[in-house]
């Protein structure tokens, strides 16, 4: 079995639970060669059954009277549960506009943002904010468009408990598990804020705006309303973004904060995307960097274990030492968390 065959089986399996339809659709491409072939246009690394469905999506919204868009919620309004006719419509809807899927395999990526981590992001701020006794300078490492970057702008809402921007057009819905997670009133205080891409999107841009929505799974509507509002929102004041490597460009973004501020680096679900090489030697710049300014390292790393839960770590500089902390686990889209310390 090909590698490619086994990342379409492994998402088939992934998404049985939320949507019977990528299921479906993933478990008769992994037999398929027209359909393994096309998918391997995309660039190695690039998560190939990932894009060939969001580029499927995004093509299909311009075509909507496909039979294809009969399956699709989020292009019909009575769509058709997955049955004998779904996967051949699909496999000629692939090749009806292989040319412009191809295209959209070697130029997109996966940069899904995924706006409902911001509720596990609120709480380890705060804490971060606390302890740092200042105006955070937040810097986030593969923000995508830089929702989560906005934070602060979101309204908030922990199983009734309501907190953050009262003003907000975005209400995001978190369960928490476990644990009392800091969750003031109103968002800490953010002093400036960056994040460093190499392919930011812009959210003035029509095009990366159909992409965002294209990688949001047609069955996920509560997901794709709080896309459509952060886009809403952050199209009003657009978070700078830069387009640049999170190491060789990380140095220059921080040597523009001054010194004594104290800075938030955040990363919620990257580094596993990258090579070991690359993420040690990310480790090893922030972790010598503590020891010279105020700097602190929120960082999401996958369950090892192969569990359903993403941790968030807390790295910095205390008493001469590097000291880490578990904050928070976390369902990977951030509908619950559980609180650790």
């Amino acid at each position: 079995m090909s590698s490619l065959q086994t990342q379409f089986r492994d998402l088939a399996t992934w998404a049985d639970d939320s949507s019977p339809l990528y299921a479906h659709l993933c478990h008769h491409a992994a037999t398929d060669r027209q359909i393994l072939d096309l998918a391997a246009t995309a660039p190695a690394g690039r998560q190939a059954p990932h894009l060939l469905l969001a580029a499927v999506q995004y093509l299909l919204r311009r075509h909507p009277d496909h039979r294809l868009a009969e399956y699709y919620s989020n292009v019909s309004p009575s769509a058709r549960d997955p049955d004998e006719e779904c996967f051949p419509a699909f496999r000629a809807f692939c090749l009806d506009h292989a040319d412009d899927i191809r295209a959209l395999l070697r130029s997109r990526r996966t940069q899904t943002n995924a706006v409902r981590r911001s509720a596990v992001l609120y709480p380890a701020v705060a804490q971060v904010a606390r302890a740092a006794d200042g105006l955070l300078a937040l810097v986030e490492l593969g923000p995508s468009a830089g929702l989560n970057l906005l934070f602060d702008r979101y309204r908030y809402d922990y199983d009734g408990r309501v907190v953050g921007n009262g003003d907000s057009l975005v209400t995001i819905e978190s369960s928490v598990r476990r644990g009392d997670p800091p969750l003031p009133e109103t968002p800490p205080a953010i002093r400036s804020r960056v994040g460093i891409d190499r392919n930011p999107l812009d959210v003035t841009d029509e095009a990366d705006r159909d992409w965002l929505r294209a990688l949001v799974w047609p069955e996920h509507e509560a997901r794709r309303a709080v896309l459509d509002g952060s886009l809403s929102v952050a199209r009003d004041d657009p978070p700078e973004l830069i387009e640049g490597d999170m190491l060789d460009d990380l140095p220059a973004v921080l040597d523009e904060i001054p010194s004594d501020v104290p800075v938030c680096v955040v990363n919620t679900l990257v580094l596993y995307q990258v090579s070991a090489e690359l993420s040690e030697a990310l480790t090893a710049f922030l972790e010598e960097l503590m020891a010279e300014r105020p700097l602190h390292w929120l960082t999401g790393q996958r369950d090892l274990s192969g569990g359903e839960s993403v941790g968030l770590d807390w790295r910095r500089w205390t008493d001469g030492d590097i000291e880490t902390t578990r904050l928070a686990d976390y369902e990977p889209h951030g509908a619950w968390l559980s609180w650790r310390p």
